[in-house]
């Protein structure tokens, strides 16, 4: 059993940001990064700015 309780993802594009939201869906606090000012506002508030089905159920969780 692991003892990491939180997690850097560094990136929050079409890798970065669904391997977040898995990350928390398991539990683990998750700090995302991203150098894009509109993707992070955008994911803050729960969208999901690509095309990915079903990430966006987890982003708003």
């Amino acid at each position: 059993m692991s003892n990491i309780s939180s997690v850097a993802v560094i990136g929050l594009g079409y890798i970065g940001l669904p391997t977040a939201a898995i990350l928390a869906d398991n539990g683990l606090r998750v700090y995302g990064v991203d150098v894009n000012q509109q993707a992070v506002d955008a994911i803050n508030a729960g969208d999901v700015p690509f095309v990915e089905p079903e990430l966006g159920d987890f982003v708003e969780r």
